[in-house]
């Protein structure tokens, strides 16, 4: 199950915030209040979102063509120069390609110290993924209509599918006047306005009452945009250049490098074999004969006790079943359940033997029916799957899945 977090800032300082958790496309729980650094806490090992006020953020489209990413980011702030206010050494700029057979770029404007201090934050965590957008692009929108978010303190003025801007609640009448005059004298029509308002109207002031509605005011707002971003995944993230997050690799990828090295040995030992019996590739023969050697050593934590590809066919032998007799089922064993445990994100495994036949695979994760998924996934017609030893432990999940042949 994918579980995002969508954090929404409620002042200029960027300290103070409100966030919604969704488990896949539905909120869970309502909203939460506090620091910055508490909502970081609350989505580390999820995804994160992190919507941009559009008061701070500016949006631009180009017409660009370059060689690379890196020319194009190198150009664009000279091109946007004379439509800036701040000198474009204070400024960052992020950008993606909406149509790269006409040129053109969507850029994002943010200042260098905003995402500078957003940055360090969140690169103390860690996330499946992480994104800063602008929020203006995750206001519903539809095509010849201007899209109006009303906050309390701020509202978000979309006018076209890469166009809008922030306005401060407390100046919207009067610049809202403004804007869809100029649209009716220049398209001699009303502008057709679809408007989104989660103010509350005070009606007992300071009670629980009031601040219950606010709260849920403020969970349907955030609710709105976050599903919005998730059913139009919203290509522009700020965190680019030198402030862009990297995804670490999972850490179950590591723990299957020993089995990925045996499919790689296989290789090596054709190879090795035919270097042997070919005098023209002796030179060949040694190197491999080395490579061999440290594969091994890596692999089995031991030197080869005589020639490296003959040790190294023995130790293969011992899992494959000798010549002539019982096949063990360890390579089958890895082959069927490797591909789909790395595939889910929200697991990882603790530990791995191989003994009688039978290989026990002890799995962390977040839910109970996540180890009844992966027990039904791998098994098959040949495998038997048992899911045994399942605990809970402060929200982790730990179970043992024990594989065994079908007995014919």
């Amino acid at each position: 199950m994918n579980v995002y977090f969508f954090v929404q800032f409620t002042g200029t300082d960027l300290e103070q915030c409100r966030w919604l958790r969704f488990n896949e496309r539905t909120p869970a729980g309502g909203i939460s209040y506090g620091e910055f650094e508490d909502a970081l806490g609350a989505a580390e090992g999820h995804r994160l979102v992190v919507f941009a006020p559009s008061t701070d953020v500016n949006l631009a489209t180009i017409d660009l063509k370059a060689k690379s990413h890196r020319q194009m980011v190198a150009a664009v702030p000279y091109m946007l120069e004379e439509e800036l206010s701040e000198d474009v050494e204070e400024l960052h700029f992020a950008l993606t390609t909406i149509d790269k057979k006409e040129g053109k770029q969507l850029v994002g404007v943010v200042s260098d110290e905003l995402i500078a201090k957003l940055y360090t934050a969140i690169s103390g965590h860690n996330y499946l993924s992480v994104a800063v957008v602008p929020q203006t692009l995750s206001i519903p929108y539809a095509s010849d209509t201007w899209s109006l978010f009303i906050q309390e303190d701020t509202t978000t003025l979309r006018t076209g599918e890469f166009e809008g801007y922030g306005i401060d609640t407390i100046n919207l009448d009067e610049i809202l006047s403004v804007e869809t005059a100029a649209y009716r004298q220049q398209h001699d029509q009303d502008v057709n306005l679809v408007e989104y308002d989660f103010r509350v109207e005070p009606k007992q002031k300071d009670t629980l009452m009031e601040e219950g509605r606010a709260a849920a005011a403020e969970s349907e707002a955030l609710a709105l945009i976050g599903r919005y971003w998730l059913d139009h995944q919203q290509i522009l993230n700020l965190l680019q250049g030198v402030y862009q997050i990297k995804r670490q690799m999972p850490g179950t990828l590591k723990q299957w490098v020993i089995a990925a090295s045996l499919m790689v040995v296989s290789l090596l030992l054709f190879l090795t074999n035919m270097a042997i019996t070919n005098q023209q590739l002796s030179t060949q023969s040694q190197q491999l004969g080395e490579s061999m050697k440290s594969i091994y050593t890596e692999i089995f934590h031991d030197e080869p006790a005589n020639e490296p590809a003959a040790a190294m066919r023995k130790k293969l032998i011992g899992l494959q079943g000798s010549q002539g007799g019982p096949v063990t089922p360890f390579l089958h064993f890895v082959a069927a359940s490797g591909e789909i445990i790395l595939k889910d994100r929200e697991s990882r495994i603790v530990r791995m033997s191989y003994n009688n036949k039978q290989m026990n695979i002890d799995i962390e994760t977040t839910a109970f029916d996540k180890l009844e998924t992966l027990q039904q996934q791998i098994g098959s017609d040949a495998i038997v799957v048992d899911l045994k030893a399942v605990t809970n432990h402060q929200g982790k999940i730990n179970g043992r899945l024990v594989l065994a042949e079908v007995k014919q």
